[in-house]
């Protein structure tokens, strides 16, 4: 710095002589130095020579930097580069956290005194009206919207090399974006919503498992598949988990008796929903046992849509289920829960049990096995009569046969079997359970109705018990009707399959649904026709033998009865059955004649006995209201009932059953079949109106009146039961004018 210093002031020292020379040649400036040159700018005009006192400042500046950031910057080796030479570098410090501390407390305080300063100065804040809030709202929601629908696309085009971008996806789902800001409902729903279609697409049918890199040496193509796979599992693992809190969220909210919004809702049943389709698309993937856990519970909640919706999911997987694996984890789980539960679960816990598919069992099992082992004993006597290359064709087929059952992709029918049977055994547990230790609760209905439904395939050891428990129920406790019908429903499907060969008398049962018939009528309850027309099925024909003519009789009239009150299909289906048993019985024509009558007494349409209710002494005359009933096709088969012809001409083909009669003829959503024809074209409609109108004038005008007495009536109406005052009123007026 002292040289510096000395050499400015020798330069100030300068003698005047070589100083530069300002000369004028040919009118234009130039500046000459000493040795005589001139600097010029690049445009033409005269550029002035930086002096010597500048470019010391300069320096000088240099230096004072440097050496202000010597603390910051450590000096590394120059590098030789081709064309520059050596050049220098430098790479800054790490700072201790103190001095750190200490700069950060100054320039805190420095801020302090310019926000201070700031504060000093008021500003205006700017207005936002509650229309600009929500448009700004709603902007965002659609770029986002569309942000994550251009990220499905791109990812369904290349799912290999786009795999990342689930990522951002999931990022979506969360209630708060990674800028602090809060995410809305719609684009949460909207991510889940895509979310669970991208999966659909792009996760395989089977199950994906673990692969040791390290150990196994893979080719290229299999370590790229690998890796693909291994993010695709972590990313669905993370959607599962954001649904899972979800509604783990929920029902913590539920324990706590906090209140609801109704955003909480909405998305509970969007994450519901999602879970529901990812397990009926891939019910074979990984974590969908997991899944159909947080599902059970879910069947059990008090929000009734969510409830519907895991039910109808749990009816298509029993039904759709081939490996029946996840059919038997599901079912375990809701033994567990109604274990732990008690009393306190929903119908629609039971009633998804009713899609079970637990009629493939065969129930002849043993015959096919013994038989089975008949046709291997000749199959062993042949083989050792075989040549040595007979021998070997037959196995060769027998490998082809092996290869052909594996790419099919079918369980053996004894796993199934094995499967079926232990799936039979939980739901019997679970209907046994409720009918023994809560036959007050509100899935007695259901569990009743599916056992009627799977009575067939229960073990003939527990009929007597059961029949005598379903009798109990009966007299004891306080049942519905409804509940009574599937007792009964239940009671004859186990006597006329193998309980036929026990020793027991169903007098009571009839008597129990006799009483029961009239309950059903065309409201709400008419769906319970469908039980009836099975019930009735079962008693008058494939138990006619047992049924006495009195009580057939009984029941005849009892079915005429009921039609009067239902809808058209359920007349149909009843008449159906009325028409089938005169057809079997030619006894019965007697109810078809008026005059004639068999035995005493007079028929009682209350006595609750369908044997002693005297039905043989009456006549079907519910016929003849039915034959002028507003349905044609009702007209029509009751009409050949009272004709005596066999079949109905209703369709070509063969003649239909009750069920098909009352699933055909649904009219429950208000379209009739056949259509009913438009009335036709009135003449003289405009006449008749008039016509109309005066006599709706006339009858209102003599109400208003009062009559008159009897002695002063005009002698001109004296034959007439009442006086006419609009005629006397007509000609008073006409008197007046």
């Amino acid at each position: 710095m002292v040289k510096v210093q000395k050499k400015s002031i020798k330069s100030k020292a300068r003698p005047k002589g070589k100083n530069p020379k300002h000369v004028q040649q040919n009118g234009k400036a130039k500046s000459v130095t000493a040795n005589g040159r001139a600097f010029h700018s690049r445009n033409g005009k005269v550029k002035k020579p930086a002096s010597t006192q500048q470019l010391e400042k300069a320096y000088r500046r240099k230096i004072q930097t440097e050496e202000s950031n010597r603390e910051r910057v450590n000096h590394l080796l120059p590098i030789k580069i081709k064309g520059k030479g050596l050049v220098s570098r430098t790479a800054p410090k790490q700072v201790n956290a103190k001095s750190d501390g200490q700069q950060e407390i100054a320039d805190d305080e420095s801020s302090d005194t310019h926000v201070d300063n700031l504060q000093e100065v008021p500003k205006e804040q700017e207005i936002v009206t509650l229309a600009e809030l929500l448009v700004k709202r709603d902007t965002e929601v659609r770029d986002k919207q569309f942000l994550i629908g251009s990220t499905c696309s791109a990812i369904l085009e290349n799912p290999e090399a786009r795999i990342e971008h689930l990522g951002n996806l999931i990022d979506f789902t969360r209630d708060v974006n990674r800028d602090g800001s809060i995410n809305f409902l719609a684009v949460r729903k909207t991510a889940m919503v895509s979310l669970v279609e991208v999966f659909k697409d792009i996760v395989p049918e089977y199950r994906i498992g673990i692969v040791d890199k390290e150990q196994q040496k893979l080719k290229k193509d299999t370590l790229a598949r690998v890796n693909y796979e291994n993010k695709l599992l972590t990313y669905y693992k993370q959607f599962l988990k954001r649904m899972e809190t979800i509604t783990d969220n929920y029902a913590r909210m539920l324990r706590q008796s906090k209140k609801l919004s109704t955003d909480t809702r909405q998305l509970l049943e969007t994450t519901v929903q999602c879970m529901c389709d990812l397990v009926l698309a891939h019910p074979y993937f990984n974590y969908t046992p997991n899944v159909v856990q947080v599902l059970v519970l879910m069947l059990n909640d008090a929000k009734e849509s969510v409830r519907k919706t895991v039910h109808a999911c749990f009816s298509t997987l029993f039904k759709t289920d081939t490996r029946l694996d996840l059919t038997h984890h599901t079912v375990r789980h809701i033994n567990m829960l109604i274990k732990k539960k008690e009393r306190h679960v929903f119908p629609e816990m039971v009633s998804c049990l009713k899609n079970l598919q637990i009629h493939r069992i065969n129930l002849h099992e043993d015959t096919l096995l013994e038989l089975k082992k008949q046709k291997m004993e000749k199959q062993k006597s042949y083989f050792i009569n075989m040549s040595r290359k007979e021998r070997k064709r037959k196995k060769k087929l027998q490998e082809l046969e092996k290869d052909i059952f594996e790419t099919k992709a079918e369980e053996s029918k004894q796993v199934v079997r094995r499967k079926l049977t232990e799936i039979s055994k939980l739901t019997f547990m679970i209907y046994f359970k409720i009918l023994k230790c809560y036959p007050d609760s509100r899935v007695l209905s259901v569990t009743l109705e599916g056992l009627a439904k799977f009575a067939h395939t229960i073990n003939i050891d527990f009929f007597a018990d059961l029949v005598e428990l379903l009798n109990n129920l009966l007299e004891n406790a306080p049942l519905g009707y409804r509940e009574q019908l599937h007792c009964i429903q239940t009671v004859f499907i186990i006597l006329s399959g193998q309980g036929e060969v026990l020793n027991i008398d169903p007098a009571r049962f009839y008597s129990h649904f006799y009483k029961n018939l009239l309950y059903v009528h065309a409201g709400k309850n008419h769906e319970d026709m469908e039980t009836i027309l099975k019930t009735l099925d079962i008693i008058l024909f494939k138990r006619r033998r047992n049924v006495t003519y009195h009580r057939f009789v009984g029941f005849v009239k009892r079915l005429a009865t009921l039609c009067l009150q239902v809808l058209p299909n359920g007349s149909l289906g009843l008449i159906s059955l009325i028409r089938s048993s005169m057809n079997m019985n030619q006894q019965l024509d007697i109810l078809l004649d008026t005059e004639a009558a068999v035995g005493s007494g007079k028929f009682d349409p209350f006595n609750e006995e369908p044997e002693f209710s005297n039905a043989n002494c009456t006549a079907l005359f519910e016929a003849t209201c039915l034959t002028r009933h507003y349905h044609q096709t009702v007209r029509k088969m009751i009409m050949n009932v009272l004709k005596g012809a066999d079949t109905v001409p209703i369709s070509a083909g063969r003649t239909l059953t009750p069920g098909e009669f009352y699933t055909n003829y649904d009219c429950s959503e208000m379209v009739f079949n056949p259509e009913v024809p438009q009335p036709s074209k009135v003449k003289y409609a405009r006449r008749n109106r008039s016509l109309l109108g005066l006599a709706l004038v006339k009858s209102r005008f003599l109400k208003r009146c009062s009559p008159a007495p009897a002695a002063t009536l005009p002698a001109a109406n004296a034959n007439g039961l009442l006086y006419d005052y609009f005629d006397e009123y007509v000609k008073n007026t006409q008197l007046s004018q």
